[in-house]
């Protein structure tokens, strides 16, 4: 998706930027066909069409991938990269009036990784 995007986004704008500076305007009703000074950069518009519409088509593998993910993926435990700081703490979705289930206990600072005779790479707060 990156690469198919960074390309055919260039693919768009940076024939605009040639474009403009020829002085091309981009606001012409009918792209600069009557204007004298446009008419070497011209050939460019059917280029950036094509470009947008292959962008667009870029899209789609990502849009299919959030629905996929959304609706037929797998399901994570509240602290899926084993961060240590306290958010990672509430459940998710979040409940609707308090950010927690209940009281929260903290026994340590929030960035504690490889502490030395630890069990785990990392230690949550709310782990005693």
């Amino acid at each position: 998706h990156f690469w198919p995007s960074l390309i055919f986004m260039n693919g768009v704008f940076m024939p605009m930027f040639i474009q403009g500076l020829a002085g091309v305007s981009r606001r012409l009703w009918d792209g600069g066909q009557l204007y004298a000074h446009a008419q070497d950069v011209l050939q460019w518009n059917e280029f950036m069409s094509i470009s947008a519409f292959c962008l667009a088509a870029a899209q789609i593998p990502f849009i299919i991938n959030i629905f996929m993910s959304l609706f037929y993926g797998e399901k994570v435990d509240r602290n899926p990269w084993g961060a240590t700081t306290l958010e990672w703490s509430a459940p998710s979705p979040p409940l609707p009036h308090v950010n927690f289930e209940g009281r929260v206990e903290v026994y340590r600072e929030p960035y504690e990784y490889s502490v030395p005779g630890a069990k785990k790479d990392f230690t949550p707060q709310t782990e005693k």
